[in-house]
């Protein structure tokens, strides 16, 4: 009844909890092949140049992660929950993991087909659930503007994050080419940005044919499902007090808890301040 502030994290929806799962299980396995057989999964599972045609590596690439740093998965896991949680909530499951996969994957044939076009190491791979989660990123900057994230230690407007994120990673591949220079950091960002593109030709798409009705239809969503919990709290509240006043009738005032007591006095409260609103209108 009264006002109450929750910094419970929501519960991650079923194929984005399979996702971590399969991320944080091959990442171990990655750890063991490392230290106990000298082996670097990545070499075998990780989209190269050189295995182009091996198609099958697009999708394994998304769930191989750095064993040399452990802000590499921590950071995509992160990014995982909170925006994957979000979309898979709005998309439903087979829509959210379509949409999650095909832009790891196309991510992946990104930084293929530049490295074909600029003679990177054909042997070198690219790993990682960065192109998935730049394009849940995108998404959700499209689909929820409310939405708030954590960036340097400041909640800040999702579209203000993805702004900042996305104009950093043009950046940084215009000044590589400018120079000349092709680090990691630039095939990374190539990828990244492979991901974020794909993620806008799909919602652009499924825009067209839902007649104009992709991100209205997810507004109403929200409001709708938020307007459900509302109502729900509310009547939840309002068979609570039912019952109290049923046990004062039953047993008189003085058998009411402290807590009983507090929420009568709240409702009272609310239904007074109604009234008033009501002789204002």
């Amino acid at each position: 009844m009264g006002s109450r502030i929750s910094y419970g994290l929501p519960k991650p929806t079923p194929v984005v909890r399979r996702l971590l799962l399969i991320n944080l299980v091959v990442f171990v396995l990655q750890l063991v092949a490392r230290f106990a057989f000298r082996l670097e999964l990545s070499d075998y599972l990780g989209a190269t140049v050189a295995a182009w045609y091996e198609a099958w590596r697009y999708l394994t690439m998304q769930f191989l992660h750095s064993t040399y740093s452990i802000w590499h998965i921590g950071l995509n896991m992160l990014g995982l929950y909170m925006f994957g949680t979000a979309l898979e909530g709005l998309w439903g499951p087979r829509r959210f993991l379509g949409f999650y996969l095909t832009c790891g994957a196309v991510a992946g044939a990104t930084y293929v087909g530049t490295g074909m076009a600029l003679a990177v190491n054909p042997n070198v791979p690219i790993i990682g659930a960065s192109g998935g989660v730049y394009g849940l990123l995108l998404a959700c900057a499209v689909l929820m503007p409310h939405f708030r994230v954590i960036l340097f230690i400041f909640p800040v407007p999702i579209r203000l994050a993805a702004a900042l994120i996305f104009s950093g990673a043009i950046l940084s591949i215009l000044t590589s080419v400018q120079h000349g220079v092709f680090s990691g950091g630039f095939w990374s960002e190539v990828a990244h940005l492979g991901g974020a593109v794909t993620a806008a030709l799909w919602m652009a798409g499924l825009h067209y044919r839902l007649g104009g009705r992709l991100v209205s239809g997810a507004r109403n969503r929200i409001r709708k499902g938020a307007w459900e919990k509302k109502m729900k709290a509310q009547a939840e509240e309002r068979a609570e007090v039912d019952r109290i006043l049923q046990k004062i009738h039953d047993e008189g005032i003085n058998s009411l808890t402290r807590r009983e007591k507090k929420l009568l006095q709240d409702a009272t409260r609310q239904q007074q301040k109604e009234e008033r609103e009501i002789y204002r209108a």
